[in-house]
């Protein structure tokens, strides 16, 4: 592999953990593979429900703020942000905007300058999505995405366009309720952490990339785990990844959540083929609940 190669499968690395909120790093490789959806004309939809609470929203709440930084290896590659806000009130409720970007940093932006935002507001009451966006420039490739989930028709509205091109428009019958990339966070933050036992599997339904998927975590028990040169009390998750590819080992991809009510994503670590990396908190603000962290 050639330098700028190299470089370049830092970055993907790196932003992919990030964009995909922590978890879905291993997209690129889930031992599931994706499920083409049917292509619809909302016209000849059937009118449903919206879709019924699921869980209580007790994780989080709008002026929540988390900071990351990626490190490959002990190089700071790139930077994090995701910031939760009030959106106003919808016909079903209270919305909530999710605002999350990464960047590139120092040298790492000479080779291969990253610029990844991604926005998604969502049903305060079920955390389900209304409307993601997700813009992306990633060297020379840009990709702009916009979904509009329509829960009376169980279908999602996708535009899309790559590198500029002209703008794509699909319509898609969608399975049940689904999360986008960014709302999966928050729904796997919800998840009732107090009934899991060591080798449970978690799932959330997922649309991205005009596709439909299952994000498949493992639970790996409770540990106590350094973040940013304080200890947490932590649960630990292994997504489902192929490995061969990116990774030699099934549990080569770690996630520590915190084991608070917040359920914050503390830590994600990846051994790859070429290197270790690790996307880590650096500051947590507006958290709904008192923070675990221990001094």
């Amino acid at each position: 592999m050639t330098q700028i190669g190299f470089t370049i499968a830092i970055h993907q690395t790196m932003l992919r953990l990030f964009a995909s909120g922590l978890v879905m790093f291993s997209l690129p490789a889930l031992a599931q593979s994706p499920i083409q959806l049917p292509e619809v004309n909302t016209d000849t939809l059937s009118t449903l429900d919206f879709p019924e609470v699921s869980t209580p929203t007790s994780a989080y709440e709008p002026g929540e703020r988390l900071e990351y930084t990626f490190r490959y290896g002990f190089v700071h590659a790139a930077e994090a942000q995701i910031e939760l806000k009030a959106a106003g009130r919808g016909p079903n409720g209270p919305q909530w905007l999710i605002d999350a970007r990464g960047r590139s940093t120092g040298t790492f932006s000479w080779f291969f300058k990253v610029d990844d935002r991604y926005r998604t507001t969502i049903d305060a009451a079920t955390g389900y999505p209304l409307h993601f966006i997700r813009d992306v420039q990633e060297g020379g490739y840009t990709i702009d995405q916009d979904y509009r989930f329509d829960w009376s028709n169980q279908s999602v509205r996708a535009l899309t366009s790559k590198r500029g091109n002209p703008v794509k428009k699909h319509v898609f019958q969608l399975p049940g309720p689904t999360h986008d990339m960014i709302s999966s966070i928050f729904a796997l933050r919800n998840l009732d952490f107090d009934n899991l036992h060591i080798g449970d599997t978690a799932r959330v339904p997922l649309f991205m990339d005009e596709e439909w998927l299952e994000l498949e975590i493992v639970y790996g028990g409770k540990v106590e785990q350094k973040v940013n040169g304080e200890k947490w009390p932590c649960l630990l998750f292994h997504p489902v990844i192929q490995t061969g590819r990116i990774w030699r080992n099934p549990d080569d991809l770690s996630i520590f959540i915190s084991d608070d009510a917040n359920h914050i994503p503390l830590l994600a670590k990846s051994n790859i083929l070429f290197g270790t990396v690790q996307m880590e908190l650096t500051h947590a603000r507006g958290l709904r609940n008192p923070s675990a962290r221990r001094d």
